[in-house]
């Protein structure tokens, strides 16, 4: 078992295998909490991103899940 803080509302969230799809939050509330904080500029980037630091981001990000095919 392994564990995380949400990033909103620092709960501590407990999971099992591979990281959760909504981390690192602990709901969609938090989630859009926080859209909500980038939206009203409460949360700013202070320079440009590099191109290997912006690669890095995608890098990170959960895969989506791949639609079913029938």
């Amino acid at each position: 078992m392994s564990t995380y803080q949400c990033a909103t509302c620092r709960r501590e969230v407990v999971y099992d295998g591979p990281l959760p799809v909504r981390y690192p939050f602990c709901s969609s509330r938090c989630q859009f909490v926080d859209l909500g904080k980038w939206l009203r500029e409460q949360y700013t980037i202070e320079r440009d991103l590099t191109p290997e630091e912006a690669g890095e981001l995608l890098r990170l990000r959960p895969e989506a899940e791949e639609p079913q095919r029938r």
